[in-house]
């Protein structure tokens, strides 16, 4: 394949032809394979995604929320071919996209800070140095190389939450070289080490001198004396760069820094840091792990699981579904000049990307057969952006820094309530204390409520729109879709008979707190 960044035109333009051509002839190649297999392995696809649910998925899969009501009407009219990929071209140059993969990716890189309450402090530092990049469309292994090689802030590592910078990465980890090993594997090479931190894995090829040689190249790393164990607050940032062995604890074994290829660094003749010599590999176009790894988080990021499942585990005894889609991928990202936007253009634009949720056959219940859009529960921050774009909600941001989250916000308290630990998408569940928040809270009350409701209040209060305009509205406001005739039918009649307690506008307001309390708003499918 042709390197392609070069042809890539600056941002906020179309991109320019030989680029959609090569997306095209990609997803191609790659609908060809699963194709094949599915007919190998008797499996029946889903029938095609309709407009409405594509640009639903698309939207939340690309901006984080479901699509304004402007915009699926404009796109349900649209009869142009091309107005799939022009949805796609358009969202990857809005905000929306570019603080929606601010998360993706700090979700990825520091996934401590969700789980960890005294480190969420290192988020708005994070994400706004992770927004600089992706805002500009930076290349993927150039946003690497400079996480991993950054000059450490030295001052108190409470700070970085009103700074821009990657520290966040190291701090989360503790500066400790066995986490940062640890965290550098799984996060950029989809190797987990974990397991030979204290013995040979039992399990996979990794042995404790490869965990150790991989580690040393943080060993320059020394941390004060301190009775703080909040490594956020106590931390100061101290290396020694002339540092290239460690010693394996609880033995006399000094090992040097060495990649997970076996290969040492030539250190002769140059001023490496350890760091930097880390990084030059990480992204090397020869590294076997780094396209590969990268590539396939973003497969699992549109279909809620990798071609290797899970997303960070590539061993011998895990190998991808399918293999040949994982290598197209690879190669078309090292030809795009690790583009991640290229990436997202090729998966979106596949036949297997715009199938349909809708099972119809049987074979279609094993999620790695990739034969229909498997439903994915919304994440937090997927689920109170949807909320608040349906029910008209201003979420005010700070001006000092824009990634701080009030405390005492709504979009606060809903990311904590809604806050899940499970590592896949697919595994996401709804707690009883989650269920009653959407239809007993404060904030869907108000949301809901004919006087109060920015979006019902918009719709009634609209002139000459008839009960019919109202229903069909509040359905494009909610699931992004008009209602079918069966719900068109008996809604329409609730509409006219109005709600038990008869008060104008309610029968509105009830409809609308079933849609907001539907599955099928709470999923991405």
């Amino acid at each position: 394949m042709a390197c392609l960044v070069l042809s890539l035109t600056a941002r906020g333009q179309q991109p320019a032809t030989d680029v959609r051509v090569d997306v095209s002839s990609t997803a191609a190649a790659i609908d060809d394979l699963f194709m094949a297999t599915w007919k190998t392995e008797n499996v029946v696809a889903a029938a095609p995604a309709s407009d409405a649910e594509f640009l639903r998925r698309l939207h939340l899969d690309l901006g984080g929320r479901i699509p304004a009501i402007s915009d699926v009407r404009d796109f349900l009219a649209d009869t142009d071919p091309e107005k799939r990929q022009q949805a796609v071209d358009r969202l990857l140059d809005s905000p929306a996209f570019v603080r929606h993969f601010t998360i993706v990716w700090r979700n990825a890189l520091i996934p401590q800070a969700n789980s960890e309450p005294q480190l969420r402090s290192l988020i708005p530092g994070f994400e706004a140095w992770l927004w600089q990049h992706l805002s500009t469309n930076r290349p993927y292994d150039q946003i690497v190389r400079d996480m991993i090689t950054t000059e450490l802030n030295p001052t108190n590592a409470a700070a970085l939450a009103s700074t821009t910078s990657p520290d966040a990465f190291f701090v989360a980890r503790e500066l400790k070289p066995e986490n940062l090993a640890t965290g550098t594997a799984r996060a950029f090479l989809g190797v987990r080490l974990d397991c030979a931190q204290c013995h040979d894995h039992p399990f996979d090829k990794w042995k404790q001198s490869q965990f150790w040689n991989l580690a040393a190249f943080y060993s320059g790393f020394a941390r004060p004396d301190t009775d703080d164990d909040n490594p956020a607050m106590a931390m100061t940032m101290v290396e020694n760069t002339a540092t290239r062995s460690i010693r394996i604890p609880g033995s006399d074994t000094l090992v040097p820094a060495r990649f997970l290829n076996g290969d040492e660094p030539d250190w002769v003749g140059t001023n490496q840091t350890p760091r930097a010599a880390l990084a030059e590999w990480l992204v090397n176009e020869q590294n076997p792990w780094f396209a590969r790894m990268a590539v396939n988080r973003m497969w699992e990021q549109f279909f809620g699981r990798g071609l290797v499942d899970p997303v960070d585990d590539f061993s011998d005894n895990n190998p991808p579904s399918h293999p040949d889609v994982l290598q197209i991928l690879a190669q078309a990202f090292v030809s795009s000049g690790y583009d991640l936007q290229h990436v997202i253009r090729i998966i979106t634009a596949t036949r297997v990307y715009q199938l349909s949720s809708a099972q119809s056959h049987p074979s279609q219940t094993e999620p790695q057969h990739f034969a229909r859009s498997v439903l994915r529960g919304l994440t937090p921050e997927q689920f109170f952006d949807s909320l608040a774009e349906a029910v008209g909600f201003y979420q005010p941001y700070r001006s000092d820094n824009p990634f701080v989250i009030e405390t005492d916000s709504p979009r606060a308290r809903f990311l904590e309530l809604f806050r899940d630990s499970s590592e896949s998408g697919l595994e996401a569940e709804t707690t009883i204390l989650q269920a009653l928040a959407m239809m007993n809270g404060e904030f869907i009350g108000t949301a809901t409520s004919p006087d109060d409701s920015q979006t019902l209040r918009a719709i009634t209060e609209f002139p000459g729109m008839t009960d019919d305009e109202r229903l069909e509205t509040v359905f494009l406001a909610t699931v992004s879709r008009p209602p079918t005739d069966k719900e068109r039918e008996k809604l329409t009649e609730y509409l006219k008979s109005g709600s038990p307690d008869s008060t104008p506008g309610s029968a509105l307001s009830d409809i609308f707190w079933a849609l907001l309390n539907s599955s099928e708003f709470l999923l991405n499918h």
